[in-house]
């Protein structure tokens, strides 16, 4: 198996290499019935672009043998390739046209031989033989006019054609463009047809396009000073739009780099994803319990709004309570901390527990200083307080956010 890949490697080898020397054309010969207005250098056409020349032409059998050199570009032709020689132009020299056959088709290798056709010229006699008898009869009187008619007047036709020189060369160049170009006017011509026909089967739609640019162009002919004034204000606005644009650079610029630091954290979303996926699937138990829970919501809300209604008829006065209040709370604050003792001693005098129930246990001090036994009389060393400041018993006088005390 080795030695038929390598053997077949060197006959490869060797084939490029022949195909190589043998320069950047590709030879193949044409058999005609005969060789009338083909010349050496004429025009070779493959699928309607020129892509070689003739190269010789000899005579052989009763036959013309025409040597046509291709570019290698266009190489090689293929079985069933069909050669002809139309009229390069209407008048004059034959271009061979060749029609190359399906790719998949075996290849013709250089120097090969393909049968071609060459249509058969028309004579002047073969016209003239297929007129009847009145119409050759009306053809002589017709030349018999124009021989009166230019009798006597040679000088002036053969004036007529040296001034028509110029314009005849001209229409000759045009009538050699046109034969020289024959396959691309005949695919003009039937693409040209092709459209025609395909707007013939859509007349209708054709038609409304029509109104419907009629109507547009009417509107916008009664609609001037509004397009003018639009037209005005563009300027302005692709400015604007341009010093918006000059800004976007520099900001994607700026945002180049947070995208670059947001890699690592888009490269853990995938992680978290998938830690929130058992969390979602527990979460559904619990999405299914709540279900009475907003339902229960839905009748709380729907009945909020009355809720609501009530409270608004209800805030002024509350409102006005609650400004009354404020004066005895704010004279009231300062003495909390000795209202919350007053309140712990008391629980405490009445927290104790016996067999027989709670029980309060109050304890009563009596001396000197009592207004009771010396009234008016304040005992040495005893300091008379009836109001003190709030926090004064405790030795923490009370101040307020600020540091200022009782005022």
């Amino acid at each position: 198996m080795r030695l038929y890949v390598v053997l077949g490697g060197a006959i490869a080898l060797v084939i490029a290499g022949v195909w190589f020397l043998a320069g950047n054309t590709y030879t193949v010969k044409v058999a005609l019935p005969s060789a009338t207005n083909i010349v050496n250098g004429g025009t070779v056409q493959l699928n309607g672009f020129e892509v070689g020349s003739v190269s010789s032409i000899q005579a052989q059998d009763n036959q013309a043998i025409l040597e046509l050199k291709i570019d290698r570009d266009y190489a090689p032709l293929h079985e069933g390739a069909v050669v002809s020689v139309p009229f390069k132009a209407l008048l004059g020299e034959r271009v061979v046209d060749i029609t190359d056959g399906p790719s998949t088709n075996a290849k013709i290798p250089s120097h090969g031989l393909i049968e071609g056709q060459m249509p058969k010229p028309t004579e002047f006699d073969q016209i003239l033989n297929t007129l009847d008898a009145p119409t050759l009869d009306h053809l002589k009187s017709l030349v018999n006019g124009l021989d009166n008619t230019v009798k006597g007047h040679e000088g002036d036709v053969n004036a007529t054609l040296t001034a028509s020189g110029p314009a005849l060369n001209a229409l000759g160049g045009v009538l050699d463009a046109i034969g020289t170009d024959g396959p691309a006017i005949r695919a003009l011509v039937t693409r040209l047809n092709e459209l025609t026909g395909t707007v013939a089967d859509h007349q209708g739609d054709v038609r409304t396009i029509v109104t419907q640019l009629t109507r547009l162009t009417s509107l916008a002919a009664s609609r001037q000073q509004q397009l003018r004034d639009s037209l005005s204000a563009l300027p302005p606005t692709l400015r604007t739009a341009k010093t918006t644009l000059d800004k976007v650079p520099p900001v994607a610029d700026d945002v180049v780099p947070l995208l670059h630091d947001l890699d690592p954290a888009t490269e853990r979303l995938k992680s978290v994803a998938g830690n929130l996926h058992p969390l979602l699937k527990d979460l559904r138990p619990a999405l299914h319990d709540l279900r009475p829970t907003i339902k229960a919501l839905n009748e709380l809300l729907d009945n909020t709004p009355g809720l609501f209604d009530t409270a608004h008829e209800t805030f002024p006065d509350l409102t006005k309570a609650l400004d009354n209040l404020s004066e005895p709370l704010n004279f009231l604050r300062p003495y909390t901390p000795e209202a919350v003792g007053w309140l712990s001693n008391w629980n405490s005098a009445f927290s104790n527990f016996d067999s027989n129930g709670h029980y309060a246990r109050i304890f009563v001090q009596a001396g000197a200083g009592d207004p009771t036994i010396n009234p008016g009389i304040v005992p040495p060393g005893v300091r008379e307080s009836p109001y003190p400041l709030p926090g004064q018993n405790g030795g923490t006088p009370w101040t307020d956010a600020f540091g200022s005390g009782v005022r």
